[in-house]
């Protein structure tokens, strides 16, 4: 090759010699410059030797099967036949091998990937791929003779859902309270994969250190099956066919919620120890993260919806902190996954007076959770408080309504994350901008998102849920809605005007908390400062 090309840029240099010979040349004709054409091909040949030594090495090994039986070829649960990998992302799958060097061989949509086990593990690396509905299958093999087949994956969309109870509990569970089971068809493009935190609470001495694959025996992917449904996160069911359906496209759902968790259990020991936050309830800080979440490290998502606070409304000081608590949670896992996946927080449903004794600051919780959506990027909130269980329900911390929950969430990630509808359709009013009075009487709020104009549950224009004072005492205050995003707050007698709040009462329901947009959507609930 090297040859070939000298002697091209020979006659090349030649050529130009005698172009340069025009009529008026003279008829003698002077030498060529030879140093100068020995050191052009010298600085030629150098470049093609850097660019020769610097070609991509091959990448694709020898595949040359020979036959161990004491070879061992693992894939974690997090991947699995039924299972949805998310679309127009790189698809990593990962496993482990006890014989490094080992060829390792994966074949998906007819592309094939090759790794070699180092230290044990390996990674196959596929092309990005757009949503399909048709099942395909994925086969790794390694030459040793061993080889994984899963069948029925889908490309599409794939969200978490995290969190506690409410989040978690069951459409199996809430069946009572719905009277119906909802239908499911066995071709519906929806994939489940369900985990059961009460098996680490069981074995708590699992969840000390960070694992590779699900210790929980038995989780595995499942398709649209009515034992699958039943037994799934009712949130995260109804979600999931609502995305399928309204942005036709596969949905996979990973379910890493456990009843009655702190979020210290949830979120990673390090961020834990960050927090401040160094015991806790069901099992260690960290633990449920170390179980549930770190398996799943290094896939890729369309985004979280979480349902979680109740834990925390135990008490004065976490309450009041837990702004902060889920605004390092959410930094730690976008930091831990590589990218910055939209989060969806539910804030807090309303109980019934049975849940004063034991949650009696939720309604602070649900305050931090606002603050929390204003330094959180890329996050949203949804109120869920007017959703909360019908009377007489015999579960008064886990309404049914999850139908309707997912709903309203789904209806905005719709928008936001497909561009499918009217985002402003379905956020509820938020402050703007708060005034107070120069004679320190009156407080003007001005709401964002308040559709063709705010409206009370009340007969009129009052409305109440209102509170003025400090942030440990706050006064219940007379308020006014006077034009289509504006409400006049009277400040109480002998009150301070330091603070202002709506939604603040423990348990609420239409006769105390009564704002909404014309999009019949609730006020969220909110603390904030009031300017002097």
């Amino acid at each position: 090759m090297k040859k070939t090309l000298s002697l091209m840029l020979a006659f090349l240099l030649c050529a130009a010699v005698l172009a340069s010979c025009g009529e008026d040349a003279p008829e003698t004709q002077t030498e060529p410059d030879t140093t100068a054409q020995t050191v052009t091909e010298t600085q030629t040949e150098t470049e093609i030797q850097t660019e020769e030594e610097t070609e991509p090495a091959e990448t694709e090994p020898e595949f040359n099967v020979v036959e161990d039986p004491e070879a061992v070829l693992e894939i974690p649960a997090t991947f699995g036949s039924h299972m949805v990998l998310q679309r127009d992302e790189e698809i990593k799958i990962w496993g482990s091998s006890n014989r490094d060097g080992a060829v390792v061989r994966g074949t998906f949509r007819g592309v094939t990937s090759y790794a070699v086990v180092i230290d044990g593990a390996f990674t196959l690396t596929f092309p990005a791929q757009p949503a399909s509905f048709e099942p395909e299958e994925l086969l790794i093999e390694d030459d040793k003779g061993n080889s994984v087949r899963f069948e029925d994956v889908l490309t599409g969309d794939v969200w978490l859902i995290g969190g506690q109870s409410n989040a978690s509990v069951s459409v199996s569970y809430i069946r009572n309270g719905i009277r119906t089971t909802p239908s499911i068809n066995e071709d519906d493009p929806i994939r489940f994969l369900m985990q059961n935190g009460e098996y680490y609470i069981a074995h708590p001495r699992i969840t000390d250190e960070p694992l590779d694959n699900f210790a929980e025996p038995g989780v595995c992917w499942k398709g649209p099956v009515k034992e699958a449904m039943m037994e799934f996160s009712a949130l995260g069911f109804y979600f999931a066919r609502q995305i399928a359906e309204g942005a036709e496209v596969p949905v996979g759902v990973i379910c890493v919620a456990v009843n009655g968790a702190q979020i210290q259990e949830l979120m990673s020991a390090e961020t834990a120890k960050k927090c401040g936050l160094k015991t806790s309830l069901k099992v260690r800080p960290g633990g449920f993260f170390n179980a549930m979440v770190n398996p799943l490290v290094g896939i890729r998502f369309k985004g979280m919806v979480y349902f979680q606070g109740e834990s925390e409304g135990i008490s004065n000081t976490t309450a009041r902190k837990y702004d902060k608590y889920v605004s390092e949670y959410v930094a730690d896992m976008r930091a831990r996954f590589g990218f910055e996946f939209p989060f969806y927080n539910v804030q807090l449903s309303s109980y019934s007076e049975r849940s004063r004794s034991g949650f009696g600051f939720v309604d602070l919780v649900r305050f931090a959770q606002y603050d929390a959506s204003l330094v959180i990027p890329n996050s949203s909130i949804v109120a869920s408080y007017d959703l909360r269980a019908p009377d007489g329900y015999s579960d008064f911390m886990h309404s049914p309504k999850k139908e309707e929950l997912a709903s309203r969430i789904s209806s905005l990630a719709l928008a936001r994350e497909y561009g499918i509808g009217n985002e402003a359709e379905h956020l509820s009013p938020t402050p703007a901008e708060i005034t107070l009075s120069d004679d320190k009487t009156t407080v003007t709020v001005r709401f964002d998102n308040v559709g063709d104009g705010l409206m009370s549950e009340s007969e009129d224009s009052t409305v109440r849920g209102f509170f003025v004072g400090k942030a440990s005492k706050l006064k219940a205050a007379e308020a006014e809605i006077v034009s289509a995003d504006t409400v006049i707050v009277k400040v109480p007698e002998g009150a301070a005007t330091t603070v202002i709040a709506y939604a603040a009462d423990l348990v609420i329901n239409e006769e105390n908390t009564q704002l909404y947009n014309g999009y019949d959507l609730p006020a969220l609930a909110f603390a904030l400062d009031v300017k002097q």
